[in-house]
């Protein structure tokens, strides 16, 4: 996938222009501006702070009015491929087809307005050493300069209607177009068969035949269809001793908690502690804090955060986004920030299709979504959390079902940091259509400066050795190659103070592994590319990069993720009391990250300076620097990520000093790196939010128009001088 380059030269002339439009006289519109960013009750506000390349903006502009202007003498409405189709997983084999009868939901994915300058403007307003650095976008600039217009909203629904199909009004930023259809609807709307097959496993499953096609007015307008098939079944990283029934502990309304004296990290209670042991006791293993498992204060002392707490930055004003496909057993959540004493606020957001099996405590439905708020809770105690829960996985489950709520927090933008524990085998089912997908609405989260974290596996190397694919070939998970999302390995840590860290590796357990390896799907350019110079052992140029572009490496950084010494978490709850385990996996490492940034974000350097956002320009940034390094990351040297479980007989990849494909970067100083996540711009960018663009967003789609025709008339006219 190309990724957008600017080079100095063309900073310069942005930023002169910039310059020079902030010094104008503009009566009309106000131009006080402060780099500062509050987020209360879930909503996100923030004063207008852009600093958008106005010429690239304006160029893009008179090219696509050029082009429409020359598409009305000439409109074709031939079929016109769109996108692309999954490949059928190997080892599948024929079964049934779905019937025309069967109901399908797809969503047709739409390309962004101006594409090419949100891929840049992401780049340059996540990198530390740009201009543009932190200078974020507000929802509505977002939509105003980067959504599908209604204009190409409406043209591509009456071209859906035409075929004979019912669309819906659009979602998530207005990038999807929902269509419930039947499967003989399908085909002869977009010229497609359909196929079933029988996987590896034994579930089955479909997939279209052929690429889907439309009507050509609207083709360039259209990314693809997502939802022509329920090949990909996302999965969680969690793993824990065992998930079986554990024995009751006191009430709930018996629960209490007080602040230890020592930290200012909340405490477990009592009934809590001892459940625990006895949990452990099942396994005949003791339980020893900060050894087989990390309360709330012994993980602050570890990662060095209790400064930020004693100072009074517990995540307040700060909203976490989590994303699950199931339900969550809702008491379990009030139970354990009761016994903690914590009290941010849990929001629970469910899409149209909702969740319909509900936790028990059986069923390990809402392990995840458990852990993920807990884990939440007990390091940033006062942020609020918002646990968006998409439709259950079922056999049915699609890509559609996936896309609609990975998008879901950026399209509201009512979160700084989104936390994703779910994801799935890069060599299995994925395609460009959901790719590009994924990576339009990761770069949108960039421009709102949004962090995304997410879950690099719990396979080891071999990321397809799950349930589904049984492949002992080296994988990373999607969407942890994206290069546009902070991938989060585990680790497996002993001690409280100057803890020993080393790569979770279970193998002797068949206990899981952490992700980590190449990209076959992904690469970075020469232009752009934040892990330049950091080549991990093991590499190879697997996904095909030419011309000084090299492969996406996973992961970024690592965290707290093997069971063995893991999370006391209530994953149910009832009137009787709760169920507890211990658990792990870099489905914990995952929040435990996103939970650390929002103490960056609640901090008084964020305060000023602006949220995070995407972290990972900056922070191999600061592990060029030998003394930042060290200073911000706890470097793992020894271990690796080979699962031997999976059949995999190889030696990759080994941890290593500075980068590897075991642990990243290493694990979180976060003393260190919360006021590294948030320095200013040192380009003192702020004065360059004062633009007519900027200003001119605020009063609308008309105002932006007119701002983008002066400027590209200006641009005109002076290379006609």
């Amino acid at each position: 996938m190309p990724w957008g380059h600017r080079s100095a030269e063309t900073l310069r002339d942005t930023g002169h222009a910039l310059h020079a439009l902030a010094n104008r006289e503009d009566t009309s519109m106000g131009n006080t501006h402060h780099p500062r960013a509050r987020i209360s009750d879930g909503t996100r506000t923030r004063v207008l702070r852009i600093g958008v390349p106005i010429t690239a903006l304006a160029v893009i502009a008179a090219g696509s009015a050029q082009a429409a202007t020359a598409a009305t003498s000439a409109v074709s409405h031939a079929p016109t491929a769109v996108g692309s189709i999954a490949a059928v997983p190997a080892g599948a084999t024929a079964a049934a087809a779905p019937s025309d009868s069967t109901k399908l939901t797809v969503d047709v994915a739409l390309q962004p307005r101006n594409g090419t300058e949100l891929r840049a403007y992401a780049e340059q307003v996540s990198d530390p050493n740009s201009l543009f650095y932190k200078q974020y976008l507000t929802k509505a600039q977002t939509q105003l300069l980067f959504a599908p217009s209604s204009a190409e909203v409406s043209a591509v629904s009456a071209a859906l209607a035409a075929a004979g199909l019912t669309p819906g009004a659009a979602i998530d930023d207005s990038f999807y177009i929902p269509v419930q259809a039947t499967v003989g609807q399908l085909k002869q709307a977009f010229k497609i068969g359909f196929a079933g097959y029988r996987l590896k496993d034994g579930s089955l499953a479909f997939d279209a035949t052929s690429v889907p096609k439309m009507d050509a007015s609207v083709a360039s307008d259209v990314i693809g269809l997502d939802g022509l098939d329920d090949l990909m079944k996302p999965a969680t990283d969690t793993k824990t001793a065992g998930k079986t029934t554990h024995g009751k502990s006191a009430p709930s309304n018996s629960l209490s908690s007080s602040a230890s004296a020592s930290t200012a990290a909340p405490a477990m209670c009592s009934g809590f502690t001892t459940a625990i042991d006895s949990y452990l006791n099942q396994f005949n293993t003791a339980g020893v804090d900060a050894g087989t498992y990390y309360s709330p204060k012994s993980m602050a002392s570890a990662y060095g955060y209790n400064s930020q707490l004693a100072s009074g930055s517990e995540g307040q004003g700060v909203t976490v986004a989590v994303e699950e496909w199931e339900a969550v057993s809702h008491q379990a959540v009030s139970d354990y920030q009761n016994c903690l004493g914590v009290h941010g606020k849990v929001s629970y957001i469910n899409d149209n299709a909702g969740t319909t099996v509900q936790p028990t405590a059986t069923n390990n439905v809402g392990i995840e979504a458990s852990l993920d708020i807990e884990a939440i809770a007990s390091i940033a105690p006062r942020a609020s959390i918002q646990d968006f829960e998409g439709s259950d996985i079922t056999a049915s489950f699609t890509d559609a079902d996936w896309l609609n709520t990975f998008a879901a927090p950026v399209a509201a933008d009512s979160a700084n940091v989104i936390s994703l524990s779910w994801g799935g085998c890069e060599a299995g089912a994925i395609d460009n259509t959901l790719e590009n997908g994924q990576t339009n609405t990761l770069q949108l989260a960039a421009v709102q400066g949004q962090s995304f974290f997410t879950s690099s596996d719990d396979n080891g190397s071999e990321g397809c050795n799950s349930a589904q694919q049984t492949d002992a070939a080296l994988s990373v998970d999607d969407p942890a190659n994206s290069p546009w999302i902070t991938a989060v390995g585990g680790t497996y840590m002993q001690g409280k103070t100057s803890p020993t860290v080393t790569p979770w590796n279970d193998s002797f357990n068949a206990g899981g592994a952490t992700g980590g390896g190449v990209s076959i799907w992904q690469s970075f350019t020469s232009g752009w590319n934040y892990q330049a110079g950091f080549v991990g052992t093991g590499y190879q140029n697997v996904c095909g990069a030419t011309n000084g572009a090299t492969c996406r490496q996973v992961p970024d950084l690592s965290a707290l993720g093997d069971w063995r010494s893991g999370f006391p978490q209530m994953y149910y709850a009832d009137g009787s009391g709760y169920d507890v385990i211990v658990d792990g996996g870099t489905s914990l490492a995952t929040p435990v990250m996103a939970a650390v940034t929002a103490l960056a974000d609640s901090s008084r350097g964020c305060l000023s300076n602006g949220p995070a956002g995407f972290i990972n320009p900056t922070i191999y940034n600061l592990a060029k620097n030998a003394k930042s390094y060290a200073a911000d990351f706890q470097d793992e040297t020894t271990g690796d990520n080979a699962y031997s479980p999976s059949g995999y007989t190889g030696s990759l990849y080994q941890a290593a000093k500075g980068y590897d494909m075991a642990s990243g970067l290493g694990s979180p100083k976060a003393q260190n790196l919360i006021p590294a996540l948030c320095a200013p711009n040192r380009w003192l960018g702020w004065l360059f939010g004062h633009s007519a663009l900027g200003q001119a967003s605020t009063h609308g789609q008309q105002a932006v128009d007119k701002v983008i025709s002066t400027e590209a008339a200006e641009a005109a006219e002076e290379k006609t001088r």
